[in-house]
C-alpha cells in the first residue's frame, strides 16, 4: 500500500516561536523574563484547564492575562496592554515547510497536522504562517480530548481523512509520538533540526527536505 496521506506535528516540524519578538513586546511591559511569564501561562492553564474551542480560548486568554498582572503587582493599564497580545504574531513557518506541504499536494496526498498545542486556535496558527492553504486537516490535543502519544489522538486524525494508519506517513520532533504512530503501522520519522543530515535508516530526518527522497521509496 502506498501513502494516502502526511500528517505533520506544528511545533518544531512545520512552525516554530519567535522567543526574540516575543520578549520584545512584553520587555517594556514587565520586569519578569519570558520564561516566568510561560510559567504563570502554563499554571493557569493547569489550574482552570486549557480552552477546548475558540470561545474558550478567548475567555481562556483574558483569564491568563489577569492572572499574570495580579501574580506580577502590575496595574490595569500594563493589563490592558497584555490583552493586546496574539500569540499568532510570533510565530514563523520553517523555509522547508511550505514546500514539504506543496509536494504533497502535487503527489495527490492529504495532509494534516496533529499537535499537541494546548490552544484550540491551530488553523489561526496556520493562517498566520502561510501554511493554512496546504493543509487539508488539523487537530490540536485540547480539541481532540486526547494527545500524541494516545492511539486516539492519531486515530482522530486518519479517522477524519478517510484513511488507515498504514497509509500515513508522520513526521514529528518527539521520538515518544513517532513511537506512538508506529505502534499503529505509520510510517513516522523523527525531525531532529538540530542535526545536520538525514538517516531514513534509523528514521530520523533533520527537516522535511527528506520529503521527496522518502516518498520516492515507495
Amino acid at each position: 500500500m502506498g501513502y494516502e496521506a502526511v500528517i505533520f506535528d506544528r511545533d518544531g516540524v512545520l512552525i516554530d516561536f519567535d522567543l526574540q519578538a516575543a520578549a520584545a513586546f512584553f520587555r517594556p511591559l514587565v520586569s519578569a523574563p519570558l520564561s516566568r511569564l510561560i510559567e504563570l501561562w502554563q499554571a493557569y492553564g493547569q489550574r482552570v484547564g486549557f480552552p477546548r474551542d475558540l470561545e474558550e480560548e478567548r475567555a481562556f486568554w483574558r483569564g491568563v492575562w489577569r492572572y499574570v498582572a495580579g501574580e506580577l503587582g502590575l496595574d490595569p493599564q500594563m493589563e490592558d496592554r497584555l490583552q493586546q497580545f496574539d500569540y499568532t504574531e510570533i510565530l514563523y513557518a520553517y523555509g522547508d515547510a511550505l514546500p514539504a506541504l506543496q509536494l504533497c499536494r502535487r503527489r495527490g496526498l492529504h495532509t494534516a497536522v496533529l499537535s499537541n498545542f494546548a490552544l484550540a486556535s491551530i488553523e489561526a496558527s496556520l493562517q498566520a504562517t502561510g501554511l493554512a492553504d496546504a493543509v487539508d486537516f488539523a487537530a490540536a490535543a485540547t480539541v481532540i480530548g486526547a494527545a500524541k502519544p494516545e492511539p486516539a489522538a492519531y486515530e482522530f486524525v486518519t479517522d477524519c481523512l478517510g484513511v488507515s494508519p498504514a497509509a500515513c506517513l508522520l513526521f514529528d520532533n518527539k521520538r515518544e509520538h513517532v513511537a506512538g504512530a508506529r505502534s499503529l503501522g505509520m510510517t513516522a520519522y523523527v525531525v531532529d533540526r538540530r542535526r545536520e543530515d538525514h538517516d531514513l535508516a534509523q528514521g530520523i530526518v533533520s527537516d522535511l527536505s527528506a520529503l521527496e527522497q522518502i516518498l520516492s521509496r515507495e
